[in-house]
């Protein structure tokens, strides 16, 4: 399953329509990964986890966080993969 043409041709605002919010994508089976823009610390994120702290409805579109490296003081951005489409996305 996977790799259809015209998900390549999408932009952001065409994958936050799709998968709006965390809910979504844990239904759809996504992966998320955070990585640091300073350290680059790439961290495996687990959706269940975020769904037990924010909800299922929360929208991690555009969201960052802070590095969980010690003595670092750069943000967290969020990539997802959507297997769907098998392709990866920048939150």
């Amino acid at each position: 399953m996977g790799h259809n043409p015209r998900f390549r041709m999408w932009g952001n605002e065409d994958w936050q329509g799709y998968c709006p919010t965390i809910g979504d994508m844990d239904r759809r089976g996504w992966s998320l990964t955070a990585t640091c823009s300073t350290c680059d610390l790439k961290m495996e994120v687990r959706v269940e986890v975020v769904i037990r702290e924010k909800g299922r409805a929360w929208s991690p579109w555009g969201k960052t966080a802070k590095c969980r490296r010690l003595h670092c003081h750069g943000r967290m951005y969020l990539r997802g993969y959507a297997p769907r489409a098998g392709e990866y996305v920048d939150i």
